[in-house]
């Protein structure tokens, strides 16, 4: 499998902090009609379009990172992804008024609850964060999370201009934790938290590579959802240049070192 470059157009410089902006761009594939795909990001959520290829590929701009997606034939498949958007780590209820207006949000069980949080606000206590969920029309699995030990809080209503950027991206496994030992060894990516004695969020707050097994998700809903695998690229700003291919998965992550 060959990693597929970005476009010159959704290029951009090189932070000299290698974890503001880990994940630069994601490539993912979609059966859904690209038309489909630019009314979503671009008039729902309001981000800009970076690249347009016919009814073909399409990329957007979420903040520091880019999301591309390549039209394939439904007869191969209905592929959906997990990956989440890191917004102001205070603007968790505002973001939630402001997507409730665009989509409706998947219920929270109740042992990932808040109570002093709306019932569909999904709290990861070990992360100090708060999210919310919701599908596209490709049935990806999107995500606004707030992390609170970062400092990016903001003031304002929330905007499109609080999609800050990719800071996570899905990865379906076998074992969770062998294939994390293998990104830690080949990318010098740590486990996050770096006290957390199961392996499988590798990177940081910035932006993490999570090893996920092929479980269900929104068990509490009419619709609920199996993760499968389906081709992943994904290119990260590391500490080195590595191309690093899954050994038994159709994934990609190409690391670019970073400029100081």
């Amino acid at each position: 499998m060959m990693l597929i470059a970005l476009h010159p157009e959704t290029c951009f410089v090189h932070n000299a902090n290698a974890k503001q902006d880990l994940i630069k761009s994601i490539r993912l594939l979609t059966s859904t009609p690209i038309s489909q795909m630019k009314a979503f990001y671009v008039e729902k959520l309001g981000l800009s379009l970076a690249y347009e290829k016919e009814d073909k590929e399409i990329t957007f701009v979420a903040g520091k990172s880019t999301i591309t997606f390549i039209k394939i034939d439904s007869t191969l498949g209905d592929p959906w992804y997990h990956f989440a958007f890191n917004i102001p780590e205070n603007k968790l209820r505002k973001a939630r008024a402001w997507q409730l207006e665009k989509t409706d949000l998947i219920p929270t069980p109740k042992r990932a609850r808040d109570p002093n949080f709306p019932d569909d606000v999904r709290h990861f206590r070990n992360w100090n964060a708060h999210s919310i969920f919701f599908w596209d029309p490709a049935g990806n699995l999107l995500e606004y999370i707030a992390r609170h030990d970062l400092k990016n809080s903001s003031s304002g209503a929330f905007t499109s201009r609080d999609i800050l950027n990719v800071s996570e991206i899905a990865f379906v496994v076998d074992d969770q934790h062998k294939e994390s030992e293998i990104l830690h060894q080949k990318l010098a990516l740590d486990v996050y938290p770096k006290d957390s004695s199961f392996w499988w969020a590798m990177g940081d707050q910035n932006g993490l590579l999570l090893c996920i097994p092929k479980r269900i998700w929104g068990e509490n809903t009419d619709q609920p959802k199996r993760f499968d695998v389906f081709k992943t690229e994904a290119t990260v700003i590391g500490e080195k240049d590595e191309e690093y291919k899954f050994s038994n998965f159709p994934y990609l992550v190409n690391m670019i070192k970073n400029e100081v």
